[in-house]
């Protein structure tokens, strides 16, 4: 599987939600007067943004834990042994 392939493109869907999101919240703030529905939409708008920053963060926190097992792998390789050679005779 192509895991790097299916991060851009998770990727490349929160930062087109963010801008939608973003473009939505403007018009929100323009507006003169919100009714319910529109202040409700906009509450929702938040919870999705916090919801893509936690994600984010668990993305993150993925991807530390994939670089620090490098250098546990390497601590875990056996060691290379030295094979003594039987003198000439």
């Amino acid at each position: 599987m192509d895991y790097l392939g299916a991060l851009r493109d998770k990727l490349r869907g929160f930062r087109e939600e963010i801008a939608e999101i973003q473009e939505l919240n403007g018009q929100f703030r323009r507006a003169a007067r919100n009714d319910t529905v529109a202040q409700v939409a906009h509450g929702q708008r938040s919870e999705r943004l916090q919801a893509i920053q936690h994600e984010l963060g668990q993305l993150a926190r993925l991807g530390s834990r994939v670089v620090l097992t490098e250098p546990m792998k390497e601590q875990h390789r056996s060691p290379t042994r030295l094979v003594k050679q039987k003198p000439a005779a």
